[in-house]
């Protein structure tokens, strides 16, 4: 089938093969978004040299799979390789022969996958591919090679960010995004699932907009039953999935769990020192792993501006990981093994609910402001809560544009249209004045309802705008 989305993403890596120097790609992003699937699909006719890094594999064992592939793309010594700067070696001298396979424009290209992988602790790997990189690339053979990990923390600090070896060689960086819900609505379609637009938010309200998981889903089965198989049952292929993430893409610590199941229980998030001082942690512990998980796109970090000194909070964004602690890592609750068990659990079920629609309305927020007619405008977004203990208020999400005007935007998920009572609109107006009188703000505030049903009943006005599902889907 032909691949759904990621035209920007193809266009960057022809663009590389095209160049007229020697290119060093990075992609990085979640693990399950399609890393591995994009390249090969764009580059993997042409490729000179292709190694996957092992999570769990000491540098002995890693040197000798790369020993193995170097005999399978025409290198002569049978010895596996003493250390990387030998591998790197025998690595140019395959990549430059004659019998190299060559991309279009003559370029060598070497697939380097899940590289921090091979970075383990007193290896020379990354001093080793370094040398290789500043020595070769300049050399008379095209190189195009792409390093490709799901450790994104670790890639900025060591690819992107990096002051030492590596500083500034990177000449092309790919962060790749989980599926909009347009990407999503085309992958199905082309599956033949025939879902609607309800149905596919909540697709990724669950899955988060990951590739992989929805290549796992049937067509047969509704939702609901995929979701059962995948996720609830006892030996569901997914169960694990989030812990397995962790594993694979962090430290080994326990602080990380601790962290996402603190924040799955505050939907706006929570003051960050007020995370550091109930998780119990040093410091310095508490802010790099906080630092990993914001870089990984797990958790948002943002700003009450309600508040005195506008403290920081952090704000769980990642979807499925929302999912497990909310269905599966339960706190010591029985979990649910079958979805319609939750859903009959109505308290639970609809504050899950809430909140991962509104993560995905904050994915999309270029879609609500293009809905909006502000695309070209500049704007800065956030939730925000009231600072007061009774009489307060909640806004999903304030987007606060350089034309002097903030949209408050109120997120609703319904079966049925939302009715917009004269009840349920005078608290929108109360939300609005609460908003005005903490924030001190002189911008036009304009409420906006981001409705995946529409709405029916009394309308006086109050609404600047109504947003639907349709809307959503925008490409």
């Amino acid at each position: 089938m032909e691949m759904i989305g990621r035209i920007r993403e193809q266009d960057q890596l022809s663009r590389c093969e095209q160049s007229d120097k020697s290119e060093l790609v990075c992609v990085y992003g979640r693990r399950r978004v399609g890393k591995t699937y994009l390249v090969e699909q764009t580059l993997s006719a042409f490729f000179a040299f292709h190694v996957v890094g092992s999570k769990d594999a000491t540098t002995a064992s890693q040197l000798r799979e790369f020993g193995l592939e170097l005999n399978d793309r025409g290198d002569e010594n049978p010895t596996p390789p003493r250390d990387w700067r030998e591998a790197f070696n025998r690595l140019y001298k395959v990549i430059v022969d004659a019998k190299a396979p060559r991309s279009p424009h003559g370029k060598a290209v070497v697939f380097i996958d899940e590289f921090p992988w091979f970075a383990k602790q007193r290896s020379d790997f990354l001093s080793a591919f370094a040398t290789f990189w500043n020595r070769r690339s300049t050399s008379g053979q095209k190189l195009l090679v792409i390093i490709c990990g799901s450790a994104t923390s670790w890639i900025i600090e060591h690819m992107l960010d990096s002051s030492g070896d590596l500083a500034a060689r990177v000449t092309e960086s790919i962060f790749l995004e989980p599926f909009t819900l347009a990407e999503t609505k085309d992958y199905f379609d082309e599956r033949g699932f025939g879902w609607d637009l309800q149905t596919l938010i909540e697709t990724q309200m669950v899955f988060g907009g990951l590739p992989f998981f929805f290549s796992l889903m049937q067509a047969h089965q509704s939702l609901w039953e995929n979701i059962d198989r995948l996720c609830l049952r006892p030996r569901a292929q997914l169960r694990s999935e989030t812990m397995i993430l962790l594993e694979s893409t962090m430290r080994k610590s326990k602080i990380y769990v601790e962290l996402f199941e603190l924040l799955s229980r505050h939907k706006y998030g929570i003051q960050k020192r007020e995370a550091c001082e109930t998780l119990g942690y040093s410091s310095s512990q508490f802010a790099k792993a906080t630092n990993e998980v914001i870089k990984c796109g797990y958790v948002r970090e943002y700003r009450n501006l309600a508040l005195d000194r506008h403290p920081k909070f952090l704000m769980l964004v990642d979807p499925f990981i929302l999912f497990h602690f909310c269905f599966i890592e339960t706190g010591g609750k029985r979990p649910p093994r079958r979805w319609v068990d939750f859903v009959a659990d109505q308290g639970r079920y609809n504050a899950w609910r809430g909140n991962a629609f509104e993560i995905v309305c904050l994915f999309h927020v270029g879609q609500i402001k293009s809905a909006l007619g502000i695309s070209g405008v500049e704007t800065r977004e956030y939730p925000w809560h009231s600072a007061r203990r009774t009489g307060g208020a909640q806004i999903d999400l304030v987007i606060e544009r350089a034309d002097k005007i903030a949209n408050l935007c109120e997120m609703k998920i319904t079966d049925l249209p939302y009715e917009l009572s004269r009840a349920n609109e005078q608290e929108l107006v109360r939300k609005r004045e609460v908003f005005a009188e903490e924030t001190g703000t002189r911008l036009a505030l304009k409420t906006v309802l981001v409705s995946v049903s529409g709405t029916s009943g009394y309308h006086d006005g109050s609404i600047s705008q109504t947003i639907t599902a349709k809307d959503l889907f925008r490409h």
